[in-house]
Parts: C-alpha cells; structure tokens; sequence
C-alpha cells in the first residue's frame, strides 16, 4: 500500500513538475524569439535608412561595346550602384572620367567631372562639380554641370559654360551639343573672339 502511495506521489509530482516547467520554457522560447525577430526588424529600419548601395566598386572600368567596337569608355575610382529601390542609379562620388570613339576607334571626345549620377531608366548622366569636356579639335568646354543623354548622343547644360577654343573664348549660360562637342550651341553668350586685320 506503501508502495503504490509513493509511486501515486511521484507520478503526481512529475505531472505538477510538468505543468509549471512547459509553460516557463515555453515562456522562454516565445520571448527570445520575439526579441530576436524584433532586432532583425530594427537592423532593417536601420539599414534602410542608410540607403546603402547595392553593389560598390572601386577602380572601375566600364566599357560599351557595338558591334565589337569600343563606343564609350568610363574610368572611376569609386562607383555605388542603387539597384532594389524604385529609381534605381549608379553613383560616382570619386567623379570619372568618359572617352567617346568613333568606328575607326579614335578618341572623338572626353569628359571628366568631380561627381557624376547616372539614371539608369532615362539614362542620363549628370555630371558636376568641375566638368570639363574637350573635343578632338581641341574645343574645351569648362561648366559645373553638364547631362549627358546616352540615347540622344547629346550633351547639354542649362548654367554657366566656358568654350575655349582657337577663335577665343566664350561665356554663356545654357549649352548644347553632340556627345563629342561637336556642333555646339551657347545661350546668352559673351566673351572675346580673335579678328584678323587684313
């Protein structure tokens, strides 16, 4: 009788033991991983508004190719690319520095600039801060900001523009021309052109 009083309590026990030990562990496991989950989501909050790039680079070379020819090459020391948000862009912080051929892969033209954002769905490169372009003639183009629009092959600015060249120099505010400076065009011009005396 004993005998079966004592297992009679211990099973009793064992049930008590139970009941108070799976609700705690099981306390436990729940406030552990709501703490784990609710870290995760402040690390995104944070990562998010960070706004880090996709992909970082540095000293890049990018070259566009047609038809197996060299078209465009762009060097830089430093490119971010923004790619899983809704205006996705590539960023140059470093500035870069682009060269233009032509078929017979002779360097037409070149571009360089402090900082340079390119728009990957209208592509278009904004250019700033000490922008300088000079062209297979010679012409130098001297801004602080110029765009570039690769589907149009077109540069063009709407500030102040410097075009130095062998008639003289001319200042103007508004620019556009072909991506190798040729058959430009300046707004609101000014400046000192050399005349011959015949």
């Amino acid at each position: 009788m004993k005998l079966r009083q004592l297992e009679h309590d211990n099973i009793k026990r064992k049930y008590s033991f139970q009941k108070i030990i799976i609700p705690v562990l099981s306390g436990i496991i729940i406030f552990f991983s709501s703490c784990e989950r609710s870290n995760i989501e402040k690390i995104n909050e944070i990562t998010g508004e960070l706004n880090a790039p996709t992909v970082a680079v540095t000293n890049t070379e990018i070259i566009v190719t047609k038809n197996a020819l060299i078209e465009v090459k762009v060097i830089s020391k430093q490119i971010n690319r923004y790619i899983n948000i809704d205006e996705p862009y590539t960023e140059f912080p470093k500035g870069l520095y682009v060269e233009f051929y032509d078929s017979t892969q002779k360097v037409t033209s070149f571009i360089k600039a402090n900082y340079c954002i390119y728009d990957e769905t209208e592509q278009l490169w904004t250019a700033e801060n000490d922008v300088v372009s000079v062209s297979e003639q010679g012409d130098t183009l001297n801004t602080e900001y110029l765009v570039w629009d690769q589907k149009s092959a077109k540069i063009y600015s709407d500030r102040y523009v410097r075009i130095t060249n062998q008639d003289g120099i001319i200042h103007g505010k508004g620019f556009e021309a072909n991506q190798d400076l040729s058959n430009w065009k300046i707004k609101k011009t000014s400046g000192t052109l050399s005349v011959e005396n015949e």
